[in-house]
């Protein structure tokens, strides 16, 4: 099958899920997800689409909005790191790191 340009695979949650609890990491901050975004060149209507809610939920989160349940912040996570966003998190700060992709495989 041949990708489209700016065609994302649907992501499949009853399979992500199962592979992972729900308490296996810390949700990201704000900047942390527009940092991975912009790394992994997503927009925010992808991420919605993919994370099953609003492009307003995605930008009122990034934009700093406290109200986002943790439920929505993790799958953010959880989408943004199978397309190669590392979370790091130390003394200095919280940053975003970008796994090199195999363009050839994807």
């Amino acid at each position: 099958m041949t990708r489209r340009r700016g065609f994302l695979p649907s992501f499949d949650w009853n399979r992500e899920e199962a592979l992972s609890g729900e308490d296996e990491a810390p949700p990201i901050t704000p900047a942390q997800c527009r940092m991975a975004r912009a790394g992994i060149v997503m927009s925010v209507r992808d991420l919605a689409r993919l994370a099953d809610v609003s492009g307003l939920a995605v930008t009122r989160f990034e934009n700093g909005n406290t109200d986002c349940p943790e439920t929505i912040v993790r799958r953010f996570r959880r989408i943004l790191e199978s397309r190669g966003a590392r979370f790091v998190s130390g003394p200095k700060g919280e940053g975003v790191k970008i796994e090199a992709r195999d363009r050839a495989n994807g």
